[in-house]
């Protein structure tokens, strides 16, 4: 009568977004555009809606490892969530760290307590020196740090400081860059293609999703080449 039940992750009121799989984001996608549609509504506005809660949940799990007991505590590699190095960015860019989505996976629980405590106490023109470096989706406004992202958490958490970030547009991305869901493609130099597994299913969806809200042609464009 009394018995423990099993963990089940699924069956609490608030399922953990990060099992979300690539397959059913496109499935609710493709449902609820249909209805929008037939409707004559807006799809745009879904779209968002869409990116903005797939960006809330990156975010809001950039400091995952350090809470959870099973994880490794090492840095991350940055085309483990989307394969950029086979892109050259378009520029770099100045900006608050309040003012974007910001993606930085903290691996060192010491670094992170410290980190809060001396943010606390920098001066504003300290903050402004103290630039990390990662990248950009200008339009997801999507910040990713790979260098001391510690650092940049605290600061965001704290509504301070700048960083300094590689620029990618989505439009730029997309001759180079295609995802079916389960792995990333890429398209070399020479025309040749390789691929990669995707790690992160919601990665892999906030870029098909922001293609199809900025650049559709390019997305079918993408999608006639798959079919041939």
């Amino acid at each position: 009568m009394f018995r423990k039940k099993a963990f089940q992750p699924l069956a609490g009121p608030l399922p953990p977004l990060g099992l979300l799989d690539f397959e059913s984001t496109m499935k609710f996608r493709e449902d609820a555009l249909e209805q929008y549609r037939a409707n004559g509504w807006d799809t745009a506005v879904l779209l968002d809606w869409m990116i903005r809660t797939l960006l809330s949940s990156l975010m809001a799990d950039s400091a995952s490892r350090i809470f959870l007991p099973k994880t490794e505590t090492s840095p991350f590699e940055l085309d483990d969530l989307l394969p950029l190095s086979a892109a050259a960015p378009t520029g770099r860019v100045k900006l608050p760290l309040n003012r974007v989505f910001l993606l930085a996976p903290v691996w060192n629980n010491r670094e992170t307590a410290e980190e809060l405590h001396q943010a606390t106490r920098r001066s504003p023109e300290e903050l402004e020196e103290g630039e990390s470096v990662g990248v950009y989706l200008k339009e997801l406004n999507l910040a990713i740090v790979d260098a001391d992202p510690h650092e940049s958490l605290c600061c965001r958490f704290l509504g301070r400081g700048t960083v300094v970030l590689d620029s990618y547009s989505l439009r730029d991305l997309a001759p180079i860059i295609r995802t079916d869901g389960q792995d990333w493609f890429v398209t070399e130099e020479d025309g040749e293609e390789s691929y990669c597994p995707v790690l992160e299913p919601r990665m892999a969806a906030l870029y098909r999703l922001g293609l199809e809200r900025y650049y559709p042609k390019l997305l079918s464009r993408q999608d006639r080449e798959e079919r041939t």
